[in-house]
């Protein structure tokens, strides 16, 4: 089976919620691996080497033919789709999925980029990867990205998203292409109920969005966010007394409820918003939004 939707990115704009809300559909089939990222795996070394980086590293699909079965759903389902965030940022991977399959519909979500940088940064710090402060860790970027970290480290360059944007707008039809803000997410059943209409599925079908999905932050307690977010035997006993769904929404909840926000420091912030803002406006102009929230 060849997928027919696919949510290419930005990482860290809410992909990992619209995803597990897609699956909830009864005629969308949602790849088992999230991320397979089998149309820019040859960009990919064999292991990155950030810490932690090998749990990335095992969910690359890299064989077309284990690919294809990730879409091969029990139930019959008009929508057979994934999400692999970085096929936003390497260039050929628009053109993969056209040749792949030229009717493909495409979905986009954006966020600031300068949030966006920083909760990818939350994000290695959340799990305990990250031991650099924020301005540190981008000043750090280029050689870490020389040295084989995977992309989820290279915070600030992934948000330069007009680029990565215009690849898409190239390739496909408009009516094959929607992008959403990651603002939107506030709305977060207008915006599901918006893409199961761009999908051409039945809206009506109830989907539950109470829960964000991969929030990041940093621990109240490493011990207590490391229970609820690693296997252990406990919760390996208890997780196959409740639904599927049901466990990952507890799970997610319990994750969240360990979790609190930080801030960008100030001065870095405002460099990060210097550095964006020649990009903003070429998006804005491209996409015909209004992003002056981004610019504030």
């Amino acid at each position: 089976m060849i997928p027919n939707f696919f949510i290419v990115g930005a990482a860290k704009s809410g992909t990992s919620s619209l995803y597990h809300y897609l699956r909830l559909h009864p005629d969308i089939h949602m790849s088992s691996i999230k991320e397979p990222h089998f149309l820019c795996s040859h960009h990919f070394p064999k292991q990155f080497t950030g810490p932690g980086d090998e749990g990335f590293s095992a969910s690359v699909v890299r064989n077309q033919a284990d690919y294809l079965k990730l879409f091969e759903p029990p139930t019959p389902a008009s929508v057979l789709g994934e999400g692999s965030v970085y096929y936003l940022y390497y260039p050929d991977a628009a053109e993969k999925i056209q040749v792949l399959n030229p009717n493909a519909k495409i979905v986009i979500l954006l966020r600031n980029p300068v949030e966006r940088a920083f909760s990818a940064y939350m994000h290695t710090v959340r799990d305990g990867r990250e031991t650099l402060s924020f301005e540190k860790a981008l000043e750090e970027e280029p050689k870490r990205k020389q040295n084989g970290y995977q992309p989820l480290w290279w915070y600030r360059e992934i948000g330069l998203y007009s680029e990565q944007v215009q690849r898409y707008l190239e390739r496909f039809p408009a009516g094959q292409i929607r992008i959403f803000l990651y603002e939107e997410l506030q709305e977060t059943p207008r915006l599901v109920k918006a893409c199961l209409k761009f999908l051409g599925v039945d809206e009506t079908v109830p989907i539950d969005t109470s829960i964000r999905h991969n929030v990041s932050g940093v621990p109240k307690s490493r011990a207590i966010y490391n229970f609820f977010a690693r296997p252990n035997p406990l919760k390996n006993f208890i997780k196959p007394l409740f639904p599927e769904n049901l466990a990952r929404k507890l799970g997610e909840r319990a994750k969240g409820l360990t979790l609190k926000k930080d801030k960008i420091p100030g001065a870095v912030k405002a460099d990060l918003q210097r550095y964006y803002k020649p990009d903003i406006q070429k998006l804005e102009t491209l996409i015909e939004r209004d992003l002056s929230k981004w610019l504030a």
